[in-house]
């Protein structure tokens, strides 16, 4: 059985030599889409990070292709429904809940965007690299006695509230299940959001969830930060935009955006258009998860779970 590793830079060592064991290993830095149907075209196993979309061209080039691995919850990045229909089966942390609350690397991230944004970190930065030392311009916010809202309460926002905690903050939720909590919770994300003063997502994207977050959430809400590390759909980002023009939202900070592998939708995204005219916009590129502890923990972990497949 031979498996591509697509982006094999820093991948665990641990999870090669355990696959070697098993099957024949292909180690790849991948660089273009080109370069990707080509190495994959013989393979039966690909095992991606979120450099390429796996899309039908991709899944029909490699005809043998029976299996993807890739070490992330959310799917957007391959095209589940059609791969299954060709009889394919795709591996991943989705409902890993047990080993998930393990990994802490999208929260402290979420707390990484916080902070930034409401101290206004990389315009500090930059005043500072032209030459500048002005504080006036740079005055930022506390976060103690602040009012957090968060956006589903699963894994990575119930670690988000535990670090609250530490700043001191008021902390509410609104989830559509039912949860156990001594958080504050809202029976709606239009009461969640009126309330809050800082407002994290943290939902995964499905069908249901597309746009989830939109325009009419924020009437009569106090101008609040805003920050999504889940997935670039899960908010309507024209809506972002235009709250955050209209002066609707304090600041907003993503680490997602749609179609965020594709460089003409980045170039043409709304938010990133008020990022490049100095509004309040902080952009990482998909990195919450991408620390080097949590990627070889769950690099590891998908190699077992792949490996207990083989032997059914």
């Amino acid at each position: 059985m031979k498996l591509l590793i697509t982006e094999a830079e820093h991948f665990s060592a641990k999870a090669i030599a355990d696959l070697k064991q098993q099957v024949e290993v292909r180690i790849g830095n991948i660089q273009t889409r080109e370069e990707l149907l080509s190495k994959s075209a013989d393979c039966e196993v690909l095992f991606i990070r979120l450099g390429f979309a796996m899309d039908r061209e991709i899944i029909d080039n490699a005809k043998n292709l029976k299996c993807i691995l890739t070490a992330t919850t959310g799917l957007d990045h391959i095209d589940v429904n059609y791969f299954e229909s060709r009889g394919g089966k795709v591996i991943s942390l989705k409902n890993e809940v047990e080993f998930l609350g393990s990994i802490p690397s999208t929260a402290e991230h979420t707390w990484g965007l916080i902070l930034t944004l409401l101290r206004k970190i990389p315009s500090a930065f930059q005043h500072v690299k032209q030459g500048g030392w002005d504080r006036n311009p740079f005055k930022g916010n506390n976060l103690k006695g602040k009012k957090l809202g968060i956006l589903g309460l699963g894994r990575v926002g119930k670690q988000v509230a535990r670090f609250a905690e530490a700043f001191d903050m008021e902390v509410g939720f609104y989830d559509t299940k039912s949860i156990a909590s001594n958080y504050l919770k809202f029976d709606t994300p239009e009461a969640l959001f009126q309330w809050a003063e800082i407002i994290t997502i943290h939902i995964p994207l499905s069908e249901e969830n597309t746009n989830f977050v939109k325009k009419s959430m924020f009437e009569n809400t106090k101008s609040p930060f805003i920050i999504n590390t889940s997935r670039g759909a899960v908010w309507n980002e024209n809506d972002m935009a235009m709250l955050l023009k209209e002066g609707k939202l304090s600041g907003l900070a993503t680490d997602v955006i749609v179609h965020e592998l594709d460089s003409d939708n980045r170039n043409s995204n709304p938010m990133m258009a008020l990022a490049n005219q100095n509004y309040n916009v902080i952009i990482t590129p998909h990195i919450a998860g991408a620390t080097f502890e949590s990627m070889s923990m769950t690099e590891e972990f998908i190699t077992q779970k792949f490996l207990e497949q083989l032997k059914k």
